[in-house]
């Protein structure tokens, strides 16, 4: 069980350079809280009622997809909805789970980027800015496409509902195929709308609400962690290339230093490099803890789901609506996919080139 003082964020938090717009966004979700926060005990709770939500939406949508549909074209787009809350409801459960976690991430990142931001130099300044203008960059990558395509279906929701009622409200008549049904009203296990109004049709604007803006807002916040110990390492690298040994003591004047105390205070600076190495390693092993088990949903069932979508769209013949959202689905899950992959694949490498200039510090130094 958690304490609510253990999930409580410093106000400066909510103000970071590369998580701040995340951690807004949590705030209103209630998956963190501020310690000036009025009643965050009951912004917590929000937390959990939202994510038991996700998972009740995905329930009704797995339970429709279960059921089956006539034909392909018809349960294409409702099948890969369905199986994407499936994913984020893996996700936001491990996330609400590992929540202690989480937070303590947070902490070490804000500390260390607040001292970042009061020793950096130009060039250490320069790569922080250019992470955060590459982090928000990418959160828009991914919640642009999520979020119109959910506008563009409440509009047509909207405007079926008021301009051709017989397709939202007529059963019969869409089960016949006269009229073909709203993409909402295909999401949950329902009969005669009109019988189930709000779990039928509110239901399904809320349920789609949430995957909006959950299913961006945690992989693109995970890409934030993933580019801050980029960013980390590209600074170690930095320094260690350099070997400024004044970043010890400021009124070290090196021209003044005998070999043997250069060599000592170079030795120093070293096992401050290899202490913020194994601090990062450690933040690495956290975040890998974190996401290992949805990064590994994630793969296979969007792998499977691409498959489907990309069979149904040569096979079928979907409507442009569907045509679009299936596009989107495209999209979005190769986005997720390569956000993942590609950051990893930089961490990797910035480790290696890590590896490379402690041995070149080594030889040229004479400090084995």
């Amino acid at each position: 069980m958690f304490k609510v003082k253990d999930l409580l964020l410093s106000p400066t938090t909510f103000d970071d350079p590369i998580f701040g717009t995340h951690l807004r966004c949590f705030q209103w979700y209630g998956y963190v809280a501020s310690k000036d926060q009025n009643s965050p005990f009951l912004s917590l709770i929000r937390c959990t009622i939202l994510t038991a939500s996700i998972w009740l939406s995905c329930a009704l949508m797995l339970a429709r997809v279960f059921r089956g549909y006539e034909n392909l074209n018809d349960g294409a787009t409702s099948y890969a909805t369905a199986v994407q809350y499936f994913a984020v409801s893996i996700a936001t459960f491990n996330a609400y789970v590992q929540r202690g976690k989480v937070i303590s991430l947070l902490r070490v990142a804000h500390s260390d980027i607040q001292n970042l931001m009061l020793e950096a130099d130009n060039r250490e300044m320069e790569l922080l800015v250019a992470t955060q203008a590459y982090t928000r960059t990418i959160t828009l990558l991914i919640w642009v496409p999520s979020v119109f395509a959910g506008l563009m279906a409440y509009s047509d929701c909207i405007y079926r509902t008021l301009f051709l009622p017989k397709s939202v409200f007529n059963v019969p008549a869409v089960r016949r195929g006269e009229e073909h049904p709203i993409l909402l009203f295909q999401l949950f296990p329902f009969g005669e709308l009109c019988d189930n109004f709000v779990v039928g049709y509110l239901g399904p604007w809320y349920a789609l609400g949430l995957g909006i803006t959950t299913i961006p807002l945690w992989h693109t916040f995970i890409t934030c962690l993933m580019k801050y110990v980029n960013l980390k390492l590209q600074i170690l690298n930095k320094r260690v290339e350099e070997m400024d040994i004044t970043r010890l003591n400021s009124k070290l004047v090196i021209g003044r230093l005998t070999a043997s105390e250069l060599t000592f205070w170079q030795m120093q600076l070293f096992k401050e490099f290899v202490k913020e190495q194994l601090r990062i390693r450690k933040f690495v092993q956290e975040l890998q803890y974190l996401i290992c088990i949805p990064v590994m949903a994630d793969f296979i069932i969007f792998s499977v789901l691409m498959c489907f979508l990309f069979f149904a769209l040569t096979v079928g013949v979907p409507s442009k609506m569907d045509y679009f959202f299936m596009f989107i689905y495209l999209f979005v899950m190769a986005g997720i996919l390569w956000i993942y992959h590609w950051h990893a694949t930089l961490i990797v490498e910035c480790i290696g080139r890590g590896a490379y200039s402690y041995f070149n510090l080594l030889r040229s130094s004479h400090l084995y």
